[in-house]
């Protein structure tokens, strides 16, 4: 098995061939970076205005973090609610939240104007929770949720749990008490340990397929406007008032508009000859995390799922296991070997935070660790895990960007508009980059738009 085999990079079967750019070129709309943020910028942009639009990707279409995550479609902050609230204030916070959730309605849209066929399964998903720390961090979403009319996460506590009675009354009406044995049947888990669940909507979805089907259509209805140049490497923005060069080897191309859609980490740099550095800002904007993953197949038997399983407050005092975040487990049908059904169990939950992304690639080895604590994991949580050794048909790992607030960044750089972002996946990036298409989009056609927590920071300010 290769050291970092995706299931959704082994699914593409791609045909098409590398187009690079052979000369100097002009265009509206240069957006960097062909992942979903990049695909689904350049749809809505040229779905709702007249430019012309260059894509230009380092490697190849999806083969960066897009095609080397965990597929999981969720539209939740990996930061508590509770704590944007205290940042942002609960009315920029719910806005931004009801953002998030806007784009279920964009996915179900792009679904049914360019007919996709990539399987994209929705149902209830769930989260397991521990302990009474993590069910009132819960409970105070919750209340915020309430206050502002944004979807809630409806929690059941156990009966059995002995907290009931030390949640304070503020909460009531928050939560449901049931029988544990209903919360660890959602959870599919026979762990004890597990005394709370969160509900909400979740999906699963190849989106490195999504990508690749998204801009075969691109390729047919405007192929007057739309270029794809990959496996060809931005070394340098220079942004001047009214438009900025890019240079990719001894070629150059110039946009009235670049949209960085990348994680941050490509070696490049930006100049900008029209006021402040920009270059350090941008450079230190999204922080790198290695997520490692694994999947295996089985019998196709069961309906499509996705679970997270949380963390107790209380530490273990395993150093592995206590440094990583919650583990994540997506079932999903799975068309394998001669064309027969099954089910594919990804897991992921073992993370590497990287100061210096300079060293990591795609051919970086897959830790024996890794998959140590994911049959850990496996053993004592899912109650459908295979007895004995676990074979693993994949097992991938994929560089992610964590913005040091953990909010997407989408917007017109403040020091130089000509640049804009949409980067940022922190962990769950699907809807969030679908999300940010939409509206890069808004801003290309100068929509004045209420202020965001997602407003790239102006760092003449901090």
């Amino acid at each position: 098995m290769k050291q970092n085999l995706s299931p959704w990079i082994d699914q593409l079967n791609r045909t098409r061939d590398v187009h690079l750019l052979s000369d100097n070129r002009e265009t509206d709309v240069a957006i960097i970076g062909a992942g979903i943020a990049g695909i689904s910028t350049a749809y809505f942009a040229l779905t709702t205005t007249p430019y012309k639009v260059f894509l230009i990707e380092g490697d190849k279409v999806a083969h960066g973090a897009t095609g080397h995550n965990a597929g999981q479609i969720v539209s939740y902050f990996e930061r508590q609610i509770s704590d944007l609230v205290k940042e942002f204030g609960i009315t920029q916070t719910s806005e931004a939240q009801a953002a998030v959730d806007s784009a279920w309605d964009l996915l179900e849209e792009i679904y049914k104007k360019v007919k996709l066929r990539t399987p994209f399964a929705q149902f209830t998903g769930y989260a397991g929770c521990q302990d009474l720390a993590e069910v009132i961090v819960h409970l105070e979403n919750n209340m915020y949720a309430r206050e502002t009319h944004i979807n809630m996460e409806p929690l059941m506590v156990a009966e059995e749990s002995g907290i009931t009675e030390q949640i304070p009354k503020t909460y009531d009406g928050l939560y449901s008490i049931v029988p544990q044995k209903d919360i660890l049947s959602l959870l599919e888990t026979e762990d004890p340990r597990y005394i709370a669940a969160l509900s909400s909507r979740k999906g699963v979805m190849n989106s490195a397929l999504f990508c690749e089907e998204l801009l075969d259509y691109l390729f047919r209805e405007y192929a007057d406007r739309f270029t794809l140049f990959e496996e060809s490497h931005v070394s340098d923005v220079v942004l001047s008032d009214s438009h900025a060069k890019l240079k990719i080897r001894d070629k150059e191309i110039t946009a009235k508009k670049v949209v960085l859609c990348t994680n941050g980490f490509e070696k490049f740099t930006i100049t900008n000859t029209n006021g402040a550095d920009i270059n350090t800002q941008f450079h230190h904007l999204v922080n790198g995390s290695v997520g490692y993953m694994a999947a295996y197949l089985e019998d196709h038997t069961k309906s499509p799922t996705a679970v997270s399983y949380l963390p107790a407050a209380q530490k273990t005092g395993d150093p592995v296991m206590d440094a990583i975040p919650y583990f994540y487990l997506t079932r999903r049908t799975f068309e394998s070997e001669a064309n027969q059904l099954h089910s594919l169990i990804c897991v992921g939950g073992p993370e590497v935070r990287m100061d210096d992304t300079d060293n990591y690639t795609h051919e970086h080895p897959y830790p024996e660790e890794a998959q140590s604590v994911i049959d850990q994991f496996l053993h004592k949580t899912y109650k459908h895990a295979p007895t004995g050794e676990i074979t693993y048909k994949y097992k991938w790992h994929g560089l992610m960007g964590y913005t040091p607030n953990g909010v997407r960044c989408i917007g017109p750089e403040p020091i130089n508009p000509v640049l804009l972002y949409n980067l940022g996946c922190n962990g769950i990036g699907i809807l969030p980059s679908i999300y940010g298409g939409k509206k890069i989009s808004q801003f290309l056609k100068n929509e004045q738009l209420a202020p965001s927590i997602f407003d790239p920071k102006d760092s003449r300010l901090q």
